[in-house]
């Protein structure tokens, strides 16, 4: 949009009958450009009392109307400027300046037709008024009449053809409606008329990228960020295309220099996650790393994502390496601690600050570093279980043991434990309640070799170890296996049970979790920015036709299976303003949920016991419905599906997930092996299936298997591996039910990299829409929804 007009030019159109005298028209002048010239040297007050001084003088001075009307909008005093720009007509009604900001203001206020009128009015006194045209093309595109605005570009180009700002308005909206070569050719213009123009640079970067023109669009990106090294959505979509471009480090890079002198937002914290996550390092860099411990432990995105590229870095330090090679070399004979930690081995991870947070917020997901920590276990049991003083080692190495502690308390105890190890883990806890049941001090060696084994709460009246003193390591292990698991059981007589639970596979699938909640989660990112709902899908889907949320200020949001409490957190603070309720079949998991809700000061979100077969029974329906990675878990998951549709209002949104039949093969052919072999879902019985994977050799099975986090905890296992139900879908299946229901498909949840790579193969959807192309193109990348197919429909507004 263009400018506020300033009344340095001689007023336009003829006077009035009453006009004042000549010296009094002068005089006022004379104010006016005083305060102008006070404006300029950034001295605000000043120059409105020339201005109110001007209008004392001259009541009927459309200029100083007009200079009052502004310093009143950029105090954000919308209706007094108003009322300003409205005596400014009112003075002269042929003060096209008067017009065009009084266009302005309607627009800051979202009355864009209000806007349109003014802007009219402002070209109708002064055809050649070439940023009237730019503002009023700016308030047709609001408005979503983008052909209007293209012509009112066009008219602002046909009277100043070097309108840098123009060409790049003309190639954003053309950008928008998918027309790339044509926004190229605008934004190349304005970036030749304007070379230091960063914005034009930026977009050109992004049209150029959807083009497949990679080169010239690192260049472009590149010289964007020379020219605003302070804009971090240049620094997101520069590092985002680096990383499309498997130059992850590189990205990692730049944004630790940026966040050397700047704070780390929200949007640089996800950016930073973003490369990482898809990063693994090769050299070490201690900023580097203490970037990544610093986005584990506050955390700046979910620590699984991160898990990975973190133990990459950990690696490089040779002497932790060469534990994890011992553990590894004699894999599956035990090694002595002698022999796993050497000289310095366990110097180093005593020190090593982002393994501790790592273990503390993730289930460690490699089989190399498993087996390690598997050894370091065994270790700390001989250690604790030893006559012989403490070694002043494992005194120093405590915060590393009390970390290993909460890694097995978070992985549910998934490692494996031959019966002599088993024998040797009940002796220490036999003796650790000997102790307690004396009142005698509790070394903290061997409170955390238990904790490593067996989950702290399930001892006998587990409350003792609390009042026990303790350093703080071994304090924050006992408030994660003690205190707050008796606070969950607390809550659990304050839970609402909205329906009863259905005999059969309900019955059996909340007995799964009553036993294993899933995930057993510990740290989640939490935005600081949530969007309107409207802002957010548009933003997410922009080329997606669909009709936004009537009244989007207040969504009321239902989460079908709620779990842990992960996706009602993280909705609750996407959606400003959304009011959530979550259900779940099992308390356990709900429990969790709410005690995590309640950590976060979360006050949106409410949870409650219910079937999701029995929903229809509560009487209520939502603006929004999201069930991700819980319809197939039903005996009949289109049933399922056609209960929430009736708790979707029209025009309401659903989010959903379902397993891929494709994406999952591998995983069907684990399944028919636990089947074939009689492998319970219990957890001695995932232990022994992870061994006796193993042992199998490098099939794979195990190579997939291993990649997937979710083989590292017993719970997650569980639920991939032996889920007593699980139904996979296919697109056609998907689309079918999406016809015979009347539903609009908006579009997948998918890495934008995936997204390139389907649209430069079907140019012609660049919405990403139609399930035939994206069914052709999972046959050829059948690991795209290796996850599950995850999308957004609307309900139409007639139904």
């Amino acid at each position: 949009m263009g400018d506020l007009e300033k009344s340095r030019m001689n007023p336009m159109g003829g006077g009035a009958d009453n006009a004042p005298p000549v010296t009094a028209k002068n005089s006022a002048i004379a104010l006016i450009d005083e305060g102008n010239a006070l404006e300029e040297q950034g001295r605000i007050a000043d120059a409105m009392a020339r201005y109110d001084a001007a209008v004392q003088t001259d009541p009927q001075c459309a200029r100083a109307h007009l200079n009052r009307g502004n310093v009143l909008l950029a105090s954000a005093r919308i209706e007094d400027a108003r009322h300003a720009y409205h005596w400014a007509i009112a003075c002269d009604p042929h003060y096209g300046a008067a017009h065009f900001n009084l266009g302005n203001l309607n627009c800051q206020a979202g009355e864009f037709e209000r806007a349109l009128q003014n802007y009219r009015a402002a070209v109708g006194l002064k055809p050649d008024f070439a940023d009237a045209f730019v503002a009023m093309a700016n308030a047709l595109d609001h408005l979503g009449r983008s052909s209007e605005a293209m012509e009112s570009y066009q008219r602002a180009l046909a009277i100043n053809p070097g309108y840098a700002e123009v060409h790049f308005n003309l190639g954003v909206l053309a950008m928008a409606q998918g027309h790339r070569e044509s926004a190229a050719d605008s934004l190349r213009k304005a970036v030749e008329l304007r070379p230091d123009y960063a914005a034009a640079h930026h977009a050109l970067g992004r049209v150029l990228t959807r083009l497949g023109h990679f080169d010239a669009a690192e260049a472009s990106l590149r010289r964007a960020l020379s020219l605003a090294p302070d804009s971090e959505e240049i620094l997101d979509h520069l590092a985002t295309f680096l990383v499309m471009r498997n130059q992850s480090p590189e990205a990692v890079q730049l944004i630790v220099r940026y966040l050397e002198h700047r704070p780390a937002t929200h949007t640089i914290k996800a950016a930073f996650a973003h490369c990482v996550a898809r990063t693994t390092f090769l050299t070490g860099d201690s900023r580097v790393r203490a970037t990544v411990t610093a986005a584990i432990t506050e955390p700046w995105a979910d620590p699984n994502q991160l898990c990975r590229p973190a133990l990459s870095l950990i690696m490089l330090d040779p002497r932790v390496a060469r534990c994890v090679h011992n553990a590894n070399s004699q894999w599956p004979a035990h090694v002595s601690k002698a022999g796993l930690f050497t000289a310095e081995g366990l110097t180093a991870l005593a020190a090593d600050r982002l393994l501790h947070a790592l273990l503390e917020a993730a289930p460690v997901n490699t089989i190399e570093f498993e087996r390690f920590l598997t050894a370091a276990r065994r270790a700390l049991l001989e250690a604790a279980s030893s006559q012989q003083p403490t070694d002043p080692k494992d005194t120093a190495a405590l915060q590393f043991y009390a970390a290993l502690a909460r890694q097995c308390f978070i992985n549910e105890y998934i490692f494996d434990c031959d019966e002599d190890e088993q024998t040797a883990a009940a002796a220490c806890r036999t003796n650790l309640l000997s102790l307690l049941d004396s009142g005698a001090a509790i070394p903290p060696l061997a409170l955390l070799a238990v904790a490593t084994y067996f989950p702290l709460y399930a001892l006998p009246e587990p409350a003792r170890l609390l009042a026990t003193s303790q350093p703080d390591c071994v304090v924050a292990v006992l408030r994660q296996q003690v205190r707050e698991p008796l606070e969950e059981r607390a809550l659990r007589t304050g839970i609402n049970c909205l329906t009863s639970i259905s005999p059969g596979v309900s019955e059996d699938v909340r007995a799964q979790y009553e036993q294993n909640p899933y995930p057993r989660w510990a740290k989640l990112p939490v935005s600081d920015s949530p969007r309107r709902f409207n802002d957010w899908l548009r933003q997410a889907f922009p080329f997606s036709r669909f009709a936004p949320m009537q009244d989007d200020r207040q969504p009321e949001v239902l989460i079908a299976g709620c779990g842990t409490g992960s996706q009602p957190i993280f909705t609750a603070n996407r959606y400003s303003g959304a009011r959530v309720l979550a259900v779940d079949l099992s308390l356990s998991s709900i429990c969790y949920a709410l005690r995590k809700t309640q950590e976060l000061g979360i006050a949106n979100v409410e949870y409650a016991q219910a079937d999701i077969l029995r929903l229809g029974e509560i009487d209520h329906t939502f603006d929004i419905v999201e069930s991700v990675g819980v319809l197939h878990h039903l005996a009949d998951p289109f049933t399922g599906w056609r209960t929430l549709l009736s708790l979707l209002r029209p025009g309401g949104f659903m989010h959903l997930g379902f397993y891929s039949e494709l994406a999952r093969r591998y995983l069907v052919k684990a399944r028919e092996l636990i089947a074939s072999r009689g492998y319970a879902g219990t957890v001695d019985d995932i232990r022994r299936f992870r061994r006796d994977l193993a042992t199998r050799g490098p099939g794979v099975e195990l190579q997939w298997l291993s990649n997937v986090p979710d083989f590292y905890s017993i719970s997650e296992c569980r639920d991939l591996l032996f889920h007593v139900q699980e139904h996979r879908l296919t697109l056609d299946q998907i689309k079918a039910f999406l016809l015979d229901h009347g539903l609009n498909f908006i579009g997948f949840e998918l890495h934008p990299s995936v997204l390139h790579q389907y649209r430069s193969r079907f140019a012609g959807d660049l919405a990403g829409t139609d399930l035939t192309n994206w069914a052709r193109f999972e046959i050829d990348n059948p690991d795209t929804f290796v996850g599950m197919y995850q999308f957004w429909i609307q309900r139409p507004i007639d139904q």
